[in-house]
Order: C-alpha cells, then structure tokens, then sequence
C-alpha cells in the first residue's frame, strides 16, 4: 500500500465465517500495510464495530447467524457508519446475486477465489473515492454552517433525511445522476429514488428548482 497517500493507516473489518479464508484475507492486508480486525458473521461483526470503527468492510454473504446482506442493512441504517465502504466478497457470482449486492447500494462485488492483486486494487479504489467524499462533505458542511438560515435550516424545514440533504447539495452544484452516485459511492437506481423523494419534499417539479431552493433562490411560499 502507498502510505503516502493516507494520513493514517486504513482500518479494513474482514467478515468471513470461513477461518481458513478469513485468516488468509487477513494475512494479505495486513502483509500491504493496513490494520485489520475479524468477525466471523454479521452479529460479530456489528459487536466489534462498537469497540472500533473500520475504515471498510469485507463481508461474505452467506454466514449463520447474520448474513452479508443483513449485515449491510444494519451499517447503512446507523448514522455513524453509513459512509463506511462496504465490499461483498462471495463465491455466488450468478449475475442476479451481484446485481442484487449492488442495488443494494454495497460499492463492490467481489467473487471468490479472488486475484489478491484485484482484490487490493478494490479496497485503495474505494478508500480513496471515501477520502474524497469525506473532503467534499466537509466542504459542504463548512458551506452549511456560514450559509444562510434558510440554507441552514433545510433539512429540518422540509423534512429531509441526512442522505437526501447530500444528495440535493450534489445536485445544486449540477452533477448528473451518475455523477452524484459516483461521489456518494452507491447505485445509480438509490440516488433516482433520492431524487424523486427530495422534488416530493420540496414540491417542486425539477431539478432545477430543487436546485434553487438549497441554493437560496427561488423559495417555496409557505
């Protein structure tokens, strides 16, 4: 791994009820430099994510207890976790499996056996999408905390969720649909039901006047 491009050494949660894999995955990472935690299924996993927070997750699919999907469901929901890059690593690969993974909103579907090289190449091309997400949103947040009261106060005035707020920012500042799913790190289909709810919330037809809004234009009438 390059260090020099992380100011601090990533943080990978490897989950994998497999030993065998588990333990070898493991050893590679580690091997490139990075931290690496285990859990042996999704319930272990979330048990350890209390204690510390992973930079990106590995996760197989199919594991007693709490598999990978659920497991995802979980991350997503949590507030404190939702940015987390999360990886799909199983030996399903029918086209139907992968497509669910990703609809699902994970950033990667990897099949097993896995090349190590591509398996690396996954895990650095997502941390670094995750850097420049994280430098983005400060960015916005920094543009959030000295903008307007209007601009301050949307998601509470019109009702928006976290993720829906990031969306419309992207938005304002004119990127595609691809674009924003690009920076956010999900499906293309996630940020169109994005969308559709945020023209809803702020009843408006189009992008445009959504875009107005969380820019401090043309503002609804209460």
């Amino acid at each position: 791994m390059n260090k020099e491009e992380c100011e601090k050494k990533p943080t990978l949660l490897i989950v994998e009820d497999e030993a065998a894999i588990r333990e070898s995955l493991a050893e590679l990472l580690v091997m490139q430099g990075f931290d690496v935690l285990t859990a042996e299924d999704g319930l272990d996993a979330l048990e350890v994510m209390q204690e510390s927070t992973p930079d990106l997750i590995i996760s197989d699919v199919m594991m007693p207890r709490m598999n990978g999907y659920q497991l995802h469901q979980r991350v997503v929901h949590n507030p404190d976790w939702v940015w987390i890059p999360f990886l799909f690593l199983s030996a399903k690969g029918e086209e139907q499996d992968v497509r669910f993974g990703k609809e699902l909103g994970a950033d990667d579907y990897l099949i097993k056996p896995i090349d190590p090289e591509d398996l690396f190449a996954a895990v650095l091309g997502r941390l670094r999408r995750f850097k420049r997400l994280e430098e983005l949103l400060e960015t916005m947040q920094a543009q959030k905390d000295t903008g307007d009261a209007d601009t301050t106060n949307l998601i509470e005035r019109y009702d928006l969720t976290p993720r829906e707020y990031q969306v419309l920012m992207l938005l304002s500042q004119g990127l595609s649909n691809s674009e924003i799913a690009g920076q956010l790190v999900v499906a293309i289909s996630t940020v169109k039901t994005h969308v559709s709810n945020i023209l809803a919330k702020l009843q408006v037809s189009n992008r445009t006047e959504a875009a107005a809004i969380a820019l401090g234009g043309n503002r609804i009438q209460d």
